[in-house]
């Protein structure tokens, strides 16, 4: 009988634990997907010589995708109470995936549950603003190709300006929807139709900059030919000479990159390495030559800085990430690339996604020289997504961590924890909780206990 009744009830607890999992871990574990798709960056040199291998990895990034559309699906539809923040960063970042999917009318969808749940918040704010954006914009693009249509066919100088500026629009408009494949396809188009126009080179220009700095695409059939037609075509232009400097220095970073790269796949244990991914226990001397551990690190460091400068900060948080979860022998090393994730996430304006990084260097490295800075940077993080009360008691932390003298902000926060503490309409609220709840520090009627 024993034997009959121990599978069912094993199935049971597991069926608890699951449904227990955590809020916090569920987000985490689909933001986790993102992150992993946002590193899968398909270059059209890749595209013309090997479109197969390019379609299976664009079939792995929607995969991740997908899963993590799952999982944010999964926290919106939660009925556990208090899970509003949850449900409504899990809807923001559905909308955010719709949109690189450029499936527009699915991003506004789930922006708008993002304002109905919390129109003054911070993600509120911001969905809002998108939705305004992208409707504004869609609006502003049939306008203006029609416009377009209409002026090109006119062979008269002042219906080709009209043209000219319709199609430039156009492109503006869809790099601010984030549709920056079409932009690119529309500065082009403007390109090959007026050559000549001052225009031109802006447009050029401009396509190099979206390849490099929004698709992470370096190759001459992407960003870096782009480039080099600037600097070839429009010889004595402004955008000549900014594509010339930018070229110069992209050529640095990127070969120094690939050199780090190479030299820490020289001293990587590739079978160890394997085993990691698989989820094997495997410690950095297994995965790295005796004696050459504190070169890796140096290596991760110097590319990880590289990317910065590149500003490909997926990549560099991919390389600080590498470095402190197999590196994990170097305490100092661990925890400065610990704080450098969420500094690059607050440096994306994913601001809660960077409280959770500096969180994590603080349980993982709390004696880190970079713990008083962190404090500090996860205050202005909880400022930025408007959670005042959180603010200022994280700015009051930061003013005890040390002697003012030692604090390279001090001043800045005593100024900040001075506002917060004013009671201009003597009602009790100080002003920092009136701002947590969206009512007016000159009005004594509007209290946030209404």
């Amino acid at each position: 009988m024993k034997r009959i009744w121990l599978v069912p009830a094993i199935l049971v607890v597991l069926t608890t634990l699951i449904g227990c999992v955590p809020l916090s871990v569920k987000i985490s574990n689909a933001d986790r997907k993102v992150e992993l798709a946002e590193l899968i960056q398909v270059n059209k040199d890749l595209i013309k010589t090997d479109k197969t291998k390019a379609n299976e990895l664009i079939d792995r990034r929607n995969k991740l995708y997908d899963e993590a559309v799952v999982g944010y699906s999964e926290i919106t539809e939660t009925k556990k109470k208090g899970a509003d923040d949850y449900k409504q960063r899990a809807h923001y970042k559905i909308a955010e995936i719709h949109k690189f999917r450029k499936k527009l009318d699915d991003a506004l969808t789930h922006y708008q549950e993002v304002v109905k749940i919390a129109p003054g918040g911070y993600l509120g704010s911001r969905a809002a603003g998108n939705m305004s954006t992208i409707r504004r914009n869609r609006q502003e693009i049939q306008e203006q190709l029609r416009t377009y249509r209409n002026r090109s066919l006119v062979d008269t100088p002042e219906s080709q300006e009209v043209a000219v500026q319709a199609l430039y629009k156009v492109a503006e408009a869809y790099v601010a929807i984030g549709d920056f494949e079409e932009a690119i396809n529309h500065y082009e188009k403007l390109v090959e139709e007026f050559k000549d126009h001052e225009l031109a080179p802006r447009s050029l220009y401009k396509v190099g900059n979206l390849y490099f700095y929004q698709l992470y695409d370096y190759t001459n059939a992407g960003g870096w030919g782009a480039f080099v037609r600037v600097a070839k075509d429009y010889e004595g232009t402004y955008e000549a000479g900014e594509a010339e400097t930018l070229l110069k220095k992209s050529r640095q970073d990127l070969t120094m990159i690939a050199q780090d790269q190479e030299d820490i796949s020289k001293y990587t244990n590739s079978k160890a390495m394997a085993m990691r991914k698989a989820g094997r226990l495997v410690t950095s001397a297994d995965l790295y030559q005796m004696g050459q551990r504190d070169r890796i690190v140096q290596d991760y460091q110097n590319i990880a800085a590289g990317w910065i400068r590149m500003r490909n900060y997926p990549n560099a948080s991919f390389a600080y990430r590498e470095l402190a979860e197999n590196l994990t022998g170097n305490k100092f090393a661990q925890a400065d690339a610990l704080y450098q994730i969420g500094r690059l996430h607050q440096l994306d304006g994913e601001y809660t996604k960077a409280i959770e990084g500096y969180d994590n260097l603080f349980k993982e490295a709390p004696q880190s020289t970079w713990r008083n800075e962190a404090v500090y940077q996860q205050a202005v993080c909880y400022r930025s997504i408007r959670e005042f009360a959180k603010a200022h008691e994280m700015f009051g932390a930061y003013m005890s961590l040390d002697q003012p003298e030692q604090l390279k902000y001090y001043r800045e926060a005593q100024q900040i924890v001075r506002q917060f503490e004013l009671d201009q309409d003597e009602d009790g609220f100080m002003f920092y909780k009136e701002q947590e709840a969206g009512t007016s520090d000159q009005d004594p009627n509007d209290k946030p206990e209404k």
